[in-house]
């Protein structure tokens, strides 16, 4: 790839380019990230702005800058080559996708979207190819898998160079399918422009994100977008089918008068894939699937009924691929867990501590009904809000995590920018909306890992401690700063504390 070829791909506004036969060796949007012969994208994040870079990615040896800001960029005349364009974002997305050569082209891309369930339903679906032979990539918040290969996530969508670098490595080692987790936010600003998509499912849709989306019906249209591309891609020969939660009215809207064929999936017989039959403990679930292709008996490792939603979208998006009935089953029955969600912690202890990432009402009432179903004990809930996010959703998941437990412990859950104390009292008025109507004690905590110690001292024999909000991350995000925290090994080692 040349200079001119970054240029060809792009709808700039402006270019002053000394040299259009310099070879491109490669693309960063971390100017600590450039090597000599690189193109360095100036982004304008939340947190930062490329363009206070500019200087430190030509001393690191970047041949070409593209950016969104004019006088920065004309500073440079004379220096280095320079585009100005409107959507930084965007253009690093062309350009990866033009440097890695169009690797979706060669793939069967499979996009899962919606509010809750996206990451176990990429896991069941990925497990499900893998069991009927076929190698599967996986990109999803959680774990990014290309064959033997692991990367850590940064965002639940990556930036449009990671991902193309990750489908340009699958294409590389002779992956032909992959499973990808795709946020309404990567979809707004451009994170997955140039990806061929094949597939497209939605597993449910209540508000979310409103603080960057500001409306449901932002919100919405930036979902739809990822069905939009499905309608687009005209360049493969994968069936090309849109696939939606049946129940959930807002799912129906997004899949109707696309012009390609959609399937449904539901606990309802109206939907073209069904359940019926549906028995689950804590740690199980067994249910009978009714399809077009015949009849599925699936078990999974997951309980709840919104982990059958999860089961059933999974197998309506692998009949529609056709994949047979007893690689479905079978890729079910093995899907041991997903990392942070529905998973517990095993020290031996004579109740149970579940570490989930519920951290949004809707999320807190699926999980928490199922555990308040099964508890003969007490559900002890651990959960905080996140900081510099929807402050009107917080009274709601107190009120949510109120209304299924017996003892809410308020804590810390990515403060950010803001101050803790306000993140626990908004939570709190949902707590005591609920404590006026029936008996729920209640606590704030602040310090998270304190707060996990206080549910597993309370916590006696058929309790259940529900760990919520944090799932697979190992972080705390304090004012700008980056702590090591894990729910998971905070709560295994303070079980084995115990124990002793």
């Amino acid at each position: 790839m040349k200079i001119k070829d970054v240029l060809s791909v792009l709808p700039y506004i402006e270019a002053h380019i000394d040299n259009g036969a310099l070879e491109v060796e490669g693309i960063a949007f971390d100017s600590r990230q450039v090597s000599p012969g690189y193109v360095f994208f100036a982004l304008c994040g939340s947190n930062t702005d490329g363009h206070l870079y500019l200087e430190e990615a030509l001393k690191n040896g970047a041949v070409l800058v593209v950016g969104e800001r004019r006088e920065p960029l004309q500073r440079l005349s004379g220096l280095i080559s320079w585009i100005l364009v409107e959507d930084g974002r965007r253009a690093l997305a062309f350009v990866s996708n033009c440097f890695y050569r169009d690797p979706s082209r060669h793939l069967r891309v499979m996009g899962i979207t919606g509010t809750n369930g996206k990451t176990t339903t990429c896991f069941l679906t990925r497990s499900i190819w893998e069991k009927s032979g076929r190698p599967c990539g996986l990109l999803t918040t959680v774990r990014n898998l290309v064959g033997p290969w692991e990367f850590e996530s940064i965002n639940t969508t990556e930036e449009s160079l990671r991902i193309f670098h990750y489908l340009h490595m699958m294409r590389r080692a002779g992956i032909q399918d992959v499973v990808m987790e795709v946020s309404s936010h990567g979809l707004a600003i451009g994170r997955v422009e140039g990806v061929h998509f094949d597939v497209a499912l939605v597993t449910n849709l209540v508000p979310e994100h409103l603080e960057f989306h500001q409306t449901f019906e932002h919100y919405f249209s930036s979902k739809r977008k990822l069905f939009e591309k499905v309608a687009e891609n005209l360049v493969k020969n994968y069936p090309r089918v849109a696939i939606a939660n049946g129940d959930d009215k807002e799912c129906l809207r997004m899949v109707q008068g696309l012009g390609v064929p959609y399937f449904t999936y539901g606990l309802e017989k109206t939907a073209d894939v069904w359940a019926t039959e549906v028995n689950f403990s804590l740690r199980h679930s067994r249910f009978h699937v009714f399809t077009p292709w015949g009849k599925v008996i699936a078990e999974t490792n997951f309980a709840g009924r919104y982990n059958v939603y999860n089961a059933l979208g999974a197998i309506a998006l692998a009949l529609s691929q056709g994949i047979d009935r007893e690689s479905i089953q079978e890729g079910l029955r093995v899907c041991k867990r997903v990392p942070g969600r529905w998973e517990f912690v095993d020290a031996g202890q004579d109740f149970a501590v579940i570490v989930d990432f519920a951290h949004n009402w809707h999320g807190l009432a699926s999980a928490l009904s199922t555990v308040r179903e099964f508890t003969r004990g007490k559900v002890i809930t651990v959960f905080g809000c996140g900081g510099e996010r929807d402050r009107k959703k917080r009274p709601l998941m107190g009120e949510t995590v109120a209304r299924y437990s017996d003892w809410c412990l308020i804590t810390t859950d990515n403060p950010r920018g803001e101050n803790p104390e306000q993140t626990a009292h908004d939570a709190l008025e949902g707590v005591k909306r609920v404590a006026q109507e029936k008996e729920v004690r209640y606590e704030v905590i602040l310090d998270r890992v304190e707060a996990i110690r206080r549910a597993i001292a309370i916590a006696t024999r058929e309790d259940v401690v529900f760990l919520a909000g944090k799932g697979p991350e190992r972080f705390q995000v304090y004012n700008g700063a980056i702590v090591p925290h894990s729910d998971y090994w905070v709560a295994k080692r303070l079980l084995e504390e115990r124990r002793r």
